[in-house]
């Protein structure tokens, strides 16, 4: 729901620090269609062919893509670090994960097929408050799209997790606190910053070491 330009910044850091990283692009809505999971996971897994042992980190509406991900991948994957995201949600929608209210805010604003671009989901003003930025605003406000109201009616399929691959679970936000706790509860390695869902573009440094500190097994 918004786009690869978020984790610019702490992919760059990541790797003045010594580490690989790739940052994949989504493919395009259109290009997506029908079968949106499917597309979208084999995508991600051609992006990141023969780098064995990968970590993936996925952020906000992009963890249910997590299974096909990993159901496309050659087994490049050894762990996914969910960071402020929902969890995949095998057979549901994502009109089922997310909050009446938003739904039904959503679906009032249907054009041609699409609820508008994620930053006008939410009142005026609350995407300068998470990006006082001007220049970084406008250059995450570049990378966003109408949404296709097909993709969260979805249902998302339910492949099998590889055995091998682990997860943990990085809350930026108190709208993930339900996740987190989840998370949680399952026995996973779980951090908690109170920073907020873009806290990647303004806090990288942070960030980094909350996930490798999750890598490490460490919560």
């Amino acid at each position: 729901l918004v786009g690869s330009v978020c984790w610019q910044a702490m992919a760059t850091v990541a790797r003045a620090s010594g580490h690989e990283a790739t940052v994949v692009t989504l493919p395009s809505w259109a290009d997506s269609a029908p079968d949106y999971y499917a597309a979208m996971g084999s995508s991600v897994a051609g992006q990141v062919s023969g780098q064995s042992g990968s970590l993936l980190v996925v952020h906000s509406g992009a963890g249910a893509l997590v299974p096909s991900i990993l159901a496309a991948s050659q087994g490049e994957f050894a762990q996914v670090i969910y960071v402020d995201a929902i969890l995949p949600h095998p057979g549901r929608c994502w009109c089922e994960t997310a909050a009446d209210n938003l739904v039904a805010v959503l679906e009032a604003t249907l054009s041609q097929g699409c609820v508008p671009a994620w930053d006008q989901w939410f009142p005026p003003g609350t995407l300068a408050g998470l990006l006082p930025d001007q220049t970084r605003r406008e250059a995450f406000a570049a990378g966003l799209a109408p949404t296709p109201w097909a993709y969260l009616q979805a249902k998302a399929p339910d492949p099998d997790w590889p055995e091998h691959v682990g997860w943990s679970y990085l809350r930026l936000s108190r709208a993930y606190e339900d996740e987190a706790g989840l998370a949680r509860h399952e026995g996973r390695p779980t951090l908690r910053l109170d920073l907020h869902h873009l806290a990647m573009m303004t806090d990288p440094q942070e960030i980094l070491l909350a996930i490798m500190n999750l890598a490490r097994g460490r919560s």
